[in-house]
């Protein structure tokens, strides 16, 4: 049996920065169970629109050579919309193609979300050890009600089974099958090469300890880590594999010190000359012996979530960090010489237009290379979405929504909050002191990467 694997893009790199075949970091998680296929005796295809553009003949000729095809689905907007379009377009070209679907929003609504896609299995939760008993049921050996964690429509009815147990253990999860994707670049972001060679990913742990309200994780599994014995084992495999760049793609990779030391310890040990960069990060993680190996191991660049210049909104957003504690982050970071990139959102349900511009005001002050600066949203699962919905504001099925006064989801509305965000990343990137610490940080470094990404970045702005 043939599975074809399809990552639907958000529709960010494929319609404004993509060129060619080239996308930031490969879709772990089908990687995972494409593996998981190829051990069961199957075969697997990939097709990553993230890193490729949709073509109708090609995409007609994939699903024609397949015996299923699975996509990940999440929540997001547009990337809802897409997926939603491929699973159309599938069943255009064979009618009795069964479709699996899997992901995070398929975890929160798994009986709409089959419904939606038109799909005939919906994956609820983690399904590395599922993907092969699902491979079963279609060939006839077992039946799908003996598989938990799903949702799947039989004769005209949907079925629910049991609920599927997170994994405990993530060491018995194989590596993924990182081969499949070989056809593509990574390593690229706003449509230029950034991460050095030979790119990929890399996810040691999984989920997060924190309960931040805004936050989809909350209403996933625990937090749970691989042991360093696994996780560096891969990193083994892949600079046997010819790798040079690795991100840490884990919602919060610097979550236990002592074992992200201990990775590091085996990395320094075996004198290996890769690039890593930490693709989410807290400002509570700033801590000098533990940057100190980072930076000896490789690591260029750090991811913050730091959200907000206000204390009143970080508390408020259940963040447990100070604004004292960013600026301690970003001052060690810089010191290790590490690039650093940084998350904001505006629009939260209760602030005001000065916390607003207090924290445009916070995020220039700070030396960081890379800043986004997002609407606020309310995500499916998060404790704020959840709230809204009790309160009658949103309904459930409303599950990615811009915070918004004419909702009484914010003070502004949503056209005067993008205009905010468009504001705070004018103001950002157009600031004096940005470009003289820009050009500092570059020439101390011999690293031209972040002049590159600033200037493609405010091209992109004006």
């Amino acid at each position: 049996m043939k599975y074809l694997f399809i990552f639907p893009s958000i529709g960010f790199y494929l319609s404004r920065y993509i060129r060619g075949a080239s996308a930031f970091l490969p879709p772990l998680g089908v990687l995972y169970l494409a593996r998981m296929v190829e051990l069961h005796g199957h075969s697997a295809e990939i097709i990553d629109y993230n890193a490729e553009k949709f073509e109708d003949n090609a995409f007609e000729r994939a699903v024609k050579s397949a015996d299923v095809v699975g996509l990940t689905i999440y929540s997001d907007q547009k990337e809802f919309e897409n997926s939603i379009t491929l699973t159309k377009k599938i069943k255009q070209i064979s009618p009795d193609m069964p479709i699996i679907i899997g992901g995070p929003h398929c975890t929160l609504f798994p009986e709409q979300t089959l419904i939606s896609h038109n799909a005939d299995i919906c994956v609820k939760g983690e399904g590395e050890l599922i993907i092969g008993p699902i491979t079963d049921a279609l060939e006839g050996k077992r039946e799908l009600s003996s598989i938990p964690g799903l949702t799947y429509l039989q004769n005209g009815k949907i079925h629910t089974t049991k609920p599927n147990e997170q994994i405990e253990n993530l060491d018995v999860i194989p590596f993924p099958a990182r081969h499949l994707v070989e056809k593509y670049e990574y390593g690229h972001m706003l449509g230029m090469k950034t991460m050095k060679g030979k790119a990929t990913s890399l996810i040691s742990s999984r989920g997060c300890p924190n309960r931040c309200t805004f936050c989809q994780l909350t209403c996933f599994s625990e937090y749970r880590r691989r042991s360093v014995t696994n996780t560096t084992q891969e990193i083994d495999e892949l600079v046997n594999a010819g790798y040079n760049s690795i991100a840490f793609a884990d919602d919060n990779f610097l979550a236990d010190k002592k074992r992200v030391e201990q990775i590091m310890d085996h990395i320094l040990k075996q004198r290996y000359d890769l690039s890593f960069w930490i693709i989410d990060a807290r400002v509570d993680s700033a801590d000098r012996k533990l940057y100190q190996k980072l930076r000896d191991a490789g690591v260029e660049l750090i991811s913050f979530g730091i959200e907000s210049g206000n204390q009143e909104i970080l508390d408020y957003y259940n963040k447990k960090i100070t604004l004292q504690q960013v600026r301690n982050a970003i001052k060690l970071s810089k010191e290790m010489g590490f690039m650093i990139d940084a998350n904001f959102i505006l629009g939260a349900p209760n602030e005001t237009k000065k916390q607003i511009n207090n924290t445009i005001k916070f995020a220039k002050s700070l030396d960081i290379d890379h800043a986004v600066f997002n609407h606020f949203e309310y995500t499916a699962g998060s404790s704020i979405w959840k709230q809204a919905v009790s309160e009658g504001k949103l309904s459930p099925e409303e599950t990615s929504v811009k915070s918004c006064k004419k909702r009484d989801l914010a003070l502004y509305t949503s056209e005067e909050i993008d205009k905010l965000c468009n504001k705070a990343n004018f103001s950002f990137y157009t600031n004096p002191m940005y470009w003289i610490r820009q050009f500092n940080f570059a020439l101390r470094n011999n690293n031209p990467t972040i002049i590159r990404l600033a200037l493609r970045k405010i091209k992109n702005i004006i």
